[in-house]
């Protein structure tokens, strides 16, 4: 993993009123990193991946992406794309066409665009997929799609809202060690955003703990779950001994866990 930062947040607040949602909130995330922002619902977690997508304007400090701030520049413009929980694939599209979306608006010429759609479905394990419609495809393609429509856009980083909130609990499990396979081959940088504690611990770099719009700590997996800095990370890190510590890393190609403890069912589920 590169020192180069791919994105860095300064100091950064939103506000709604009187009501801060974002409070004082700096990261620096590496580039071809996958870091989560973990938290509760309401803590500000998916405000502060608004502002990153351009959705909304921060009240006040900073958003670099790749050197540059983003202050003023519009969501179309920033190099970040992002994956919805209900990933809003459109219906009267096929596999293919919801991929070249993206690239049709760009205006880019139709073997160009025919050549980064079929490289993209290759590399989501889907080659065959392009002319199929989307209502053919099981919840774990309809997502590897929606993620191929966005990295087909080559964006520096992208942002995903809880995207595996809506699959049922065996896919849910399948998809983390997918999830974070397909991170690592691609090399683009990710921000995920959950509430989900497992989660976090199976695909994640580094992991920040959000509650009540601040950053309670920012470190690995195991860094949280041995030195948990605040009482709010160590109420987490209680939670944490149910699911246990599982540390994902890359090894020839291949993802392997590393199972601490007793936790070997859930290998079952993969």
């Amino acid at each position: 993993m590169s020192n180069q930062l791919d994105l860095e947040c300064r100091q950064l607040v939103k506000s709604f009123g009187k009501f801060t949602a974002v409070d004082n909130v700096s990261l620096e995330i590496p580039k071809g990193s996958f870091f989560s922002i973990l938290g509760p619902s309401g803590c500000g977690k998916t405000t502060l991946l608004r502002m990153l997508a351009g959705f909304i304007e921060p009240t006040a400090g900073d958003i670099v992406i790749k050197e540059q701030s983003m202050l003023g520049v519009p969501p179309n413009k920033r190099p970040v794309n992002m994956v919805f929980q209900h990933l809003a694939l459109f219906p009267m599209m096929n596999v293919a066409e919801n991929i070249a979306y993206g690239l049709k608006r760009r205006k880019l010429p139709q073997a160009e665009i025919d050549k980064k759609v079929a490289d993209v479905l290759e590399r989501v394990s889907l080659p065959d997929a392009g002319p199929k419609d989307v209502t053919q495809l099981s919840g774990g393609q309809r997502q590897r799609i929606a993620i191929a429509r966005s990295l087909v856009l080559e964006p520096a980083v992208l942002l995903l809202d809880e995207p595996l909130g809506a699959l049922d609990l065996k896919l849910r499990e399948h998809m983390k060690v997918e999830l974070k396979q397909l991170q690592h081959e691609v090399g683009t940088t990710f921000v995920y955003i959950t509430h989900d504690q497992s989660e976090a611990l199976v695909m994640s770099d580094n992991v920040a703990v959000m509650n009540q719009g601040r950053f309670e700590q920012v470190g690995s997996p195991q860094d949280l779950y041995y030195n948990p800095k605040t009482a709010f990370v160590f109420g987490f890190k209680l939670v944490l001994k149910i699911i246990l510590n599982l540390h994902c890393h890359v090894k020839k190609n291949c993802l392997t866990l590393t199972v601490f403890h007793r936790y070997y069912h859930r290998l079952s589920l993969f």
